[in-house]
């Protein structure tokens, strides 16, 4: 028996690897295209998941040509295999492809599709693809499997995985030592390389100016960053400290957040952390957005409340002094942010996510 995993990304590969834990060899060899803490947890990378390292439509388009031969290896590289069941992992634009491809070659056995697509906020369509795919769903969010269930989609959930991750979670003691008693902001500029490149001139300004304000600004350098960025981010002459630990480490001892809006919103959610969300990519990938997206926020608490918690600096509006405007904000009134906070954590469902996967799989796969 096998089991075939594919993630594009950092959050993918921790829930891929949380999922091979908890299927705890029941599907056989796990492998395919795995990251880190994919291959601790036991799976075989044959393929890394930062070949999918790309953001924003024209990083996209200049990549299709690669991503498209790559499916077509992985797709083959399936059908020769034959695994008892196929996982992918968010990332739409590449996994969708791949599995049609799949289906298209004869491929007939069960396919799950964890964190899948934001069709509930575009290209609704892809829902009505998934389903005629028969796919599998595993969503974050319940808003997300009502919205799949009412398109016809089989959806199955329980709560969101972060539970298990942060609920009672502490970084080790030589962290929580380092940094006590010290005024520690969080600056998260992001892991993926384009989105690190725009967001950290705006960091660097917002550490330098919370310094001035007794602060203590530390800048998350995230390891799935390629080396040359890391080097260059840790290059900033500002005087800022850095840390090259788990994000979530470092937001744990901070007294706030400011940084690249996605997975990180919900664990600053999660720690009752405030932040500053902030999103930049290229010109036409926000054109698409703006014309194309059709829900009013971006920060996950945000869309969780139907209102702003989390302040969104979106493109143009990403520039230091905003950035510092709505902490001074903040600092204002806490009290209503962190009421939001605890509403919008009431909404993430029940503990045990990666055990209902696991068990969902394992017996389907048995059927």
């Amino acid at each position: 028996m096998s089991l075939f995993l594919s993630c594009g990304e950092a959050s993918g590969d921790h829930y891929a690897g949380c999922l091979i834990k908890a299927l705890d060899g029941r599907l056989g060899r796990c492998w395919g295209m795995l990251g880190p803490e994919g291959t601790t947890s036991g799976g075989h990378e044959v393929w890394s998941y930062s070949e999918l390292q790309v953001m924003g439509i024209s990083e996209g388009l200049k990549s299709l040509l690669r991503l498209s031969r790559l499916k077509d290896r992985m797709a083959n590289s399936v059908l020769k295999e034959m695994p008892d069941c196929v996982v992918v992992i968010d990332s739409p634009d590449y996994h969708i492809p791949l599995i049609k491809a799949i289906r298209r070659k004869g491929y007939r056995n069960p396919i799950f599709y964890v964190s899948p697509p934001t069709a509930w906020a575009w290209r609704a369509k892809r829902a009505d693809v998934i389903r005629d795919l028969e796919v599998t769903c595993f969503p974050l969010f319940e808003f997300e499997h009502r919205f799949y269930t009412d398109k016809g989609v089989e959806s199955r959930w329980m709560g969101h995985p972060l539970l298990d991750d942060l609920c009672d979670y502490a970084p080790d003691e030589d962290v929580i030592n380092a940094y006590s008693g010290k005024r520690i902001v969080a600056l998260l500029p992001g892991s993926r390389s384009t989105e690190v490149r725009r967001l950290a001139p705006v960091l660097r300004e917002v550490g330098v100016e919370l310094k001035r304000m007794g602060y203590n600004p530390v800048v998350s350098v995230a390891k799935s960053l390629p080396s040359v960025d890391r080097q260059a981010l840790k290059r900033m002459d500002s005087g800022l400290s850095f840390f090259e630990g788990k994000g979530v480490d470092l937001m744990y001892v901070s007294e706030f957040v400011i940084g690249a809006c996605g997975t990180a919103a919900v664990e600053a959610m999660m720690l009752d952390k405030f932040m500053v969300a902030l999103y930049k990519a290229s010109f036409l990938s926000y054109l698409v957005y703006k014309l194309m997206v059709k829900t009013q926020w971006v920060a996950m608490p945000n869309i969780l409340l139907g209102r702003e918690v989390y302040p969104e600096l979106l493109q143009g509006e990403v520039k230091a002094s905003s950035a510092l405007e709505a902490v001074l904000r903040y600092l204002k009134d806490t009290t209503k942010v962190h009421n939001d906070l605890a509403k919008a954590r009431s909404k993430m469902g029940d503990r045990g996510a990666y055990k209902f996967w696991a068990d969902v799989i394992a017996e389907t796969v048995g059927r």
